[in-house]
């Protein structure tokens, strides 16, 4: 008697996991990007054949994803996830005219904008650049002044080292002729005194000179009579 094994339900959801990441990849592996050729509106169905009913329309120029074809339908997937079948007839490869033009005057607009953000930076790049020229040529005309202010105060430094040497001796000359002048102002006061006294004893010796002349002047007068 022949054992058949039967799997268990581990080994069927296993299996089914399988199966349905093999059909996934399949699907993913086979989907591609078409776009709905030129024409009014396309009708999306359920099936492949009038019969089916109609999930969606779409204009010329969508984007859809192909993900299988039969000899006169494409299975296709929508941007909002539904899928349905249409003719396949209506898709193409190439992107439309209109969309590339779009396409191409959205970038077009978007490298304009990004040419305009550039210049604006630039100019404002251009605009602090020169303002900070000039703040480092102010910068540098202050250090010129203040490298001018130090050596100007150096020089004033060292003229008033030379000032105060000047004055130390100055202050020391007039100290020097502060005392000759003390000397003569006692040498001119002691002859003062000299002349006043010299002129005091002249002043005695002609009162006591004419006192002398007068008393020889009355002694002779008195005489005189008796000779007669």
């Amino acid at each position: 008697m022949l054992y058949k094994h039967r799997p268990n339900s581990t080994e069927v959801l296993f299996n089914i996991l399988l199966l349905i990441t093999i059909l996934f990849s399949a699907t993913i592996a086979i989907a591609q990007t078409r776009y709905i050729k030129p024409s009014s509106e396309i009708v999306v169905r359920r099936g492949q054949g009038n019969e089916f009913k109609i999930i969606a329309m779409v204009k010329d120029g969508v984007a859809v994803e192909f993900l299988e074809a039969s000899d006169t339908h494409a299975r296709i997937r929508l941007a909002n996830g539904k899928e349905g079948w249409i003719l396949k007839r209506f898709l193409s490869d190439e992107e439309p005219l209109e969309a590339i033009v779009a396409s191409l005057r959205t970038e077009n607009e978007a490298l304009i904008q990004k040419e305009i953000d550039a210049t604006l930076k630039f100019d404002a790049v251009s605009a602090t650049l020169s303002q900070t020229e000039q703040e480092l040529d102010s910068i540098l005309s202050e250090r010129d002044q203040l490298k001018a202010d130090y050596l100007q105060l150096q020089k004033d430094t060292e003229n008033a080292v030379q000032l105060k040497n000047n004055l130390q001796k100055s202050s020391k000359n007039n100290k020097i002729l502060s005392q000759n002048l003390a000397a003569l102002q006692q040498e001119n006061d002691r002859i003062k005194d000299d002349v006043a006294f010299k002129w005091f004893l002249a002043g005695g010796g002609v009162l006591v000179f004419g006192m002398l002349i007068g008393s020889i002047f009355t002694k002779s007068r008195k005489r005189r009579p008796s000779l007669l």
